[in-house]
């Protein structure tokens, strides 16, 4: 979905919906929307650059690091950027300066609102996400989720005396 920057008028434009995004954009491996994307975002024009403000609200299956289980994760966020024209770049640079990279750019008369988007999808995923803060995760021996059922090992090992028996080898 592109935005003509041409109809953000002087009072700004106010566009809302809900789309569907393709699964494959997440970062998060093995994960997916469960919901699609309800979203309202306002631009308005700051001489040449262009302010977004908005939210977005959906719902995430994401795989928790600890005992590999999907979860759900509820997705409400507000995001405030402004995009810069690429033309604001010095035509005599050959490459962008760390200063630039801070920024946001697009290009022509168009923007991608679906990129913006999913950025902001992208940003709200946790680092390591865990189905909860206690997941006890799974036995490193025996493969059981400790969240469920105690482990089965005859000599239960822990994921540090894994680590030294491999160092001991």
């Amino acid at each position: 979905m592109y935005v003509d920057i041409n109809k953000i008028g002087i009072k700004g434009l106010l566009l809302e919906d809900r789309i569907e995004l393709d699964d494959h954009l997440l970062i998060e491996e093995e994960s997916f929307f469960l919901d699609g994307l309800d979203f309202s975002v306002y631009f308005t024009r700051e001489k040449e650059k262009i302010r977004v403000r908005g939210q977005i609200r959906t719902v995430l299956s994401l795989r928790c690091i600890n005992c590999l289980e999907n979860y759900e994760l509820k997705v409400n966020s507000k995001f405030d950027i402004i995009l810069f024209p690429v033309y604001l770049i010095k035509s005599t640079d050959t490459a962008l300066t760390t200063d630039d990279m801070e920024y946001i750019f697009f290009d022509g008369e168009e923007i991608d609102l679906e990129k913006i988007l999913m950025e902001q999808v992208n940003l709200f995923i946790p680092f390591n996400p865990t189905c909860t803060p206690d997941c006890k995760g799974i036995c490193p021996n025996c493969g059981a989720n400790l969240n469920y059922e105690e482990c089965q090992c005859e000599h239960p090992l822990t994921e540090m005396s894994l680590l030294f028996n491999k160092l001991k080898r």
